[in-house]
């Protein structure tokens, strides 16, 4: 189910005493959100640093924001590009102020040109529109989902992401690629990625025609 071994990573900890833990919350490229127990018991429990990457925040209620100064290890980071301006690349740290001047002593100066301060700020005062296009983004997730566990032998795994992971028959990831490649759709291939993704594979929610095109030709795959 792709949850956290706490086990295994506290044994890491304990071994390798590291200054830095970063965790994804949601996880990619898995899209589930970690249980908040266990990133609670990883925080109290780490030696350094705890970095919580909400990158996919605007597809999810769950956040550690709220928990900022409860605990002097921990640090959210967060980033505009999935809101849908990636080509900014912009993103901000958030946590203790303490910490955060010791980071802003190794940024690097002029980091964010000009151009991208004022359409992020141009952006923010039009935030309204963007939470509009992720909910339709949420809506459709909930919806190409359920087609998909609806495939014959087809496992889809929770997601709080803007995509979503799903497991074929077994050995029928690489064709059921080509298959979609062919037909002009493109989506991730993580079959071979790592032995936990074995037969996966992981489209990103587009748009309802878009989805609509990607359930077809998978059910024309399966059949």
């Amino acid at each position: 189910d792709f949850s956290l071994d706490l086990p295994a990573l506290r044994q890491a900890m304990d071994e390798h005493q590291p200054a830095v833990v970063f965790l994804a919350y949601p996880n990619n490229p898995t899209g589930n959100l970690y249980a908040e127990s266990d990133i609670l018991e990883v925080i109290e429990a780490a030696p350094g640093l705890v970095v919580v990457d909400e990158a996919y925040a605007p597809f999810t209620d769950a956040s550690f924001m709220s928990r900022l100064g409860r605990h002097d290890n921990l640090l959210v980071m967060r980033t505009v590009s999935k809101m849908g301006l990636a080509g900014l690349r912009l993103g901000f740290l958030a946590g203790p102020p303490a910490w955060l001047a010791e980071f802003d002593k190794v940024r690097l100066p002029y980091n964010i040109n000009v151009l991208t301060q004022v359409s992020a700020e141009f952006a923010l005062r039009h935030k309204a529109v963007f939470d509009e296009q992720t909910a339709r983004i949420r809506a459709e997730r909930e919806r190409l989902a359920a087609a998909l566990a609806a495939l014959p032998g087809v496992r889809v795994f929770p997601s709080q992401a803007n995509f979503i992971l799903m497991r074929t028959p077994p050995g029928r990831a690489g064709e059921w690629f080509e298959g979609l490649k062919a037909r002009g759709v493109l989506i991730k291939n993580l079959d071979g990625a790592h032995p936990l993704l074995a037969d996966c594979l992981r489209p990103t929610v587009g748009t309802p025609e878009e989805n609509d095109r990607l359930i077809e030709a998978l059910q024309a795959l399966a059949g």
